[in-house]
């Protein structure tokens, strides 16, 4: 699905933080250009084209907190450490090819700013920038990414609280898992130490996530059903299709 490659290459933004302007631009070349995993690239100078690096779309953060890219370094109830973004990209298996070279608070990657669609309005806007959006960048896999939730009975998307529990043992099961074998959690839950801290690696394990809770911040975003909502009964369409329920 080229996505991405269509509605979100006209008119990107990047955000330095809500405190700074927010530098918007019209690549030449598609940008993003393709999805790839940050974890492989450092080993393989091949993942992106040249002058592109691969960078992560995944803004999980210890705690489930806001991540700290406009305010490097701070660690308190609302800012937390971002796990596979930022100075954590190579722990990212999920990420997208970008041409740097605009402003951006990730200094180390040049990476523009990883968002979660799913925050509420006023943790976008602290993120991102007042009036930009977050955007989703892959879509859902509506036959590996969706779950029924058990109290509910509804159909969601799968989330990182879910593993260990009936709904899901992650790995191989989902098709846009984060760290699928949870082989990154430990690494970040070891700090360098070489043995992974229990507390750090359950909360690495909860803050996990698929498609829909990663992506970039840009001025506009494509239009993506909910695959998982979707199958629901009485599901809403986004996109103004008329979209049968399964």
């Amino acid at each position: 699905m080229n996505l991405v490659k269509t509605a979100l290459t006209y008119v990107v933004v990047f955000s330095v933080g809500a405190v700074t302007s927010v530098s918007c631009f019209e690549p030449e070349l598609e940008n993003p250009s393709f999805r790839c995993n940050p974890s492989k690239a450092a080993a393989d100078p091949n993942t992106c084209p040249e002058d592109e690096v691969c960078c992560s779309d995944d803004p999980a953060t210890t705690e489930g907190r806001l991540p700290n890219y406009n305010k490097m370094g701070t660690v308190n109830d609302t800012y937390g450490v971002p796990i596979f973004s930022g100075d954590n990209n190579s722990l990212s298996a999920s990420g997208m090819c970008v041409k740097t070279g605009f402003p951006t608070p990730l200094v180390t990657t040049g990476c523009p700013v990883p968002c979660n669609p799913t925050w509420g309005g006023n943790a976008i806007a602290e993120i991102c920038g007042p009036g930009v959006s977050c955007c989703q960048v892959q879509e859902l896999d509506e036959l590996k990414d969706c779950v029924v939730d058990p109290v509910t009975n509804r159909w969601r998307a799968v989330v990182g609280t879910d593993i260990g529990t009936p709904v899901t043992a992650w790995g191989g099961v989902h098709a846009t898992n984060q760290d699928p074998q949870g082989a990154n959690c430990a690494v970040f839950a070891a700090g360098g130490t070489g043995t992974p801290n229990k507390d750090i690696l359950a909360d690495c394990y909860d803050q996990l996530s698929v498609a829909n809770q990663r992506g970039f911040c840009y001025a506009t975003c494509p239009c993506i059903e909910d695959k998982c909502d979707q199958k629901n009964p009485g599901y809403v369409p986004r996109c103004g299709a008329v979209v049968p329920v399964i």
